[in-house]
């Protein structure tokens, strides 16, 4: 990604924040999100569910193939040690607020709501856009 394209998305992103509420821009960037969701990690996700004879069985099997998923307790999370986002990995931490990160959020929904066929929350946590050590989502089933 070009520094040009970086400096854009920053200055969206402020725009976007200076002008419209956090709700809003969250329910703008979700759809951004699902956009970049591979269909073919869908479809894998979608296969382990339909072969689970539970939810706990499909997580377990999920978590196998992607080392992210993580359970606390009742709890499931989608955890990064760092920042994936090729949109905005590159962009110094500071430049960019974390309500960016909803868009990551939308990625997370499509890949549950692909898999197990019904609609899903996803709480963002943590983000190391925002200057958290971790991306951190909740996810509730």
């Amino acid at each position: 990604m070009s520094k040009r394209t970086e400096r854009w998305i920053a200055c969206l992103m402020a725009g976007l924040e200076e002008y419209v509420d956090e709700e809003t821009i969250a329910k703008i960037l979700e759809p951004c999100g699902r956009q970049c969701q591979s269909d073919s990690f869908v479809k894998k996700a979608r296969s382990i569910y339909r072969k689970s004879k539970s939810v706990d069985e499909f997580l377990d099997k999920l978590g196998k193939v992607y080392s992210h998923l993580h359970r606390e307790g009742n709890n499931v999370y989608i955890v990064y040690p760092k920042c994936y986002c090729s949109q905005v990995n590159k962009i110094p931490t500071g430049a960019l607020s974390g309500v960016y990160c909803n868009c990551s959020r939308g990625w997370i929904k499509a890949l549950f709501e692909g898999a197990i066929g019904r609609p899903i929350d996803v709480r963002l946590e943590g983000s190391i856009v925002n200057g958290d050590t971790q991306c951190r989502f909740r996810i509730i089933l």
